[in-house]
């Protein structure tokens, strides 16, 4: 086989258009399949190897995408240390209530804190 191969390939006499122009050929191989429908546009056989632009092109996605998780993560982070200073300066006001003789104040601010607790 190796023989007829290469007898084609120094004569120039191959048996399909395939080996002269292979883009072309795969462009359209591609054009016929969607007009059939049975490809879907953007998926092709790879033709172009760049693999080091093509990986250097899925490290940014990642880090974009990484990215976009620490800004959603980070709010959270953010609303909970709110919430937390948030319940940190209702303990203080509490128990200065409970100091001056407010009882019902503080009450409801233990009641705020802990809604479960029974008072």
């Amino acid at each position: 086989m190796f023989k007829d191969f290469m007898e084609d390939h120094n004569t120039g006499t191959f048996t399909s258009k395939k080996y002269y122009d292979i883009d072309g050929y795969y462009r359209l191989k591609l054009e016929k399949e969607m007009k059939k429908g049975l490809k879907k546009a953007g998926i092709s056989e790879r033709t172009v190897f760049n693999d080091e632009e093509q990986r250097r092109l899925e490290m940014q996605e990642l880090r974009e995408r990484q990215k976009g998780r620490r800004s959603v993560s980070s709010k959270a982070i953010n609303g909970k240390a709110q919430a937390m200073k948030e319940q940190a300066r209702l303990k203080e006001e509490m128990v200065y209530l409970y100091k001056i003789g407010d009882m019902e104040g503080a009450a409801a601010i233990q009641r705020r804190l802990d809604p479960d607790v029974p008072m």
